[in-house]
């Protein structure tokens, strides 16, 4: 995997995750402007969020403002 598909992955993680446990079910990453090793600025945000599920997305951007990336994922809450 690329640095940003990781780092797409433990930003969505991180924000799906924040007070309890979660497992991951999807992740998806479309890529757009090549990076070609700049640094990227990772956002990312709960979508939607149920007893069982967690959905999330993430958008990684240039300096310059073009989308280098954008990625969603499905994370199953664990059950206590």
């Amino acid at each position: 995997m690329s640095q940003l598909s990781d780092r797409l992955e433990a930003a969505l993680a991180a924000v799906a995750g924040e007070g309890r446990t979660v497992q991951p079910v999807s992740l998806t990453i479309d890529y757009g402007a090549s990076a070609d090793g700049a640094q990227t600025a990772v956002e990312a945000r709960i979508d939607r969020s149920t007893r069982s599920l967690v959905f999330a997305s993430a958008q990684a951007r240039l300096p310059d403002g073009r989308t280098a990336a954008n990625a969603s994922a499905v994370f199953r809450v664990a059950q206590s």
